[in-house]
């Protein structure tokens, strides 16, 4: 009874086969890494730790109106030209999109989508939702793709009725791993916690912004054993976006 209620670190192997289906590594693009040399670091480091693939998700959003879909593939195809002889883990480009006043723009465009996946990682402003952004959402899903709420535990305004409504439409969940650490706050940790433990979550990304904040972060991560083993499921389950 009383093990029930240990922590634990995560496993040294949580990371080996590994697929990320959120991430910022694709270099002097957005708020993620600046520069290819601190990319490179970040993929040598998640090669180390057995990671089988990686899914890089630029920010599209009106605050980077030069991410259109042809440059940041433009942008990709350099930097897998640049690492080819380096790097053995898998990459692929997708993207996150802000749902803002662009995100019809691009749905018109034709999403970066996640790996061989028709699921796109959608996002919202953390204080409030733009008013459309359901029809936003329905609009992709008419268009063919299934939208993945990336990070729900860290929108301040959501609650259990903006889950369970984004469930409803077969929507999926995203976790970001470092949220259980609080990197991003007490509330986002609790909400974390309650929908792992509500089995709420399809997916699983680090959205790593820095390697630094990573490695620091991802070190504070205590877990029950059985919340550590639903934290595995989502691995397995990422594997699914980016194989046929």
């Amino acid at each position: 009874m009383f093990l029930s209620f240990l922590r634990h670190s995560l496993p040294d192997d949580i990371l080996d086969g590994y697929v990320d289906i959120h991430s910022h590594i694709l270099p002097a693009v957005d708020d993620g890494f600046p520069n290819k040399e601190k990319s490179l670091s970040a993929l040598r480091y998640f090669q180390g730790k057995g990671v089988k693939a990686i899914v890089l998700t630029p920010h599209f959003m009106n605050e980077y109106p030069d991410n259109t879909r042809e440059n940041i593939s433009q942008r990709f195809d350099k930097l897998l030209s640049d690492i080819k002889d380096e790097i053995t883990v898998k990459l692929y480009i997708g993207g996150e999109y802000m749902l803002d006043s662009g995100f019809e723009r691009h749905n018109n465009d034709g999403f970066l989508a996640i790996g061989q996946s028709k699921s796109v990682l959608c996002e919202t402003s953390y204080m409030m939702s733009d008013p459309m952004a359901g029809q936003m959402l329905y609009n992709a899903a008419l268009n063919g793709f299934t939208p993945v709420i990336a990070h729900p535990e860290r929108y301040v305004y959501a609650d259990s009725k903006d889950y369970e409504q984004w469930k409803s439409f077969d929507y999926k969940l995203q976790l970001n791993i470092l949220s259980f650490s609080g990197a991003y706050g007490q509330m986002a940790a609790d909400k974390a916690l309650e929908l792992l433990d509500n089995d709420m979550y399809d997916y699983i990304g680090t959205d790593i912004h820095s390697l630094d904040h990573f490695v620091h972060y991802i070190k504070h991560i205590r877990l029950k054993s059985k919340q550590i083993d639903k934290v595995r499921r989502l691995i397995e389950n990422n594997k699914s976006l980016v194989e046929k």
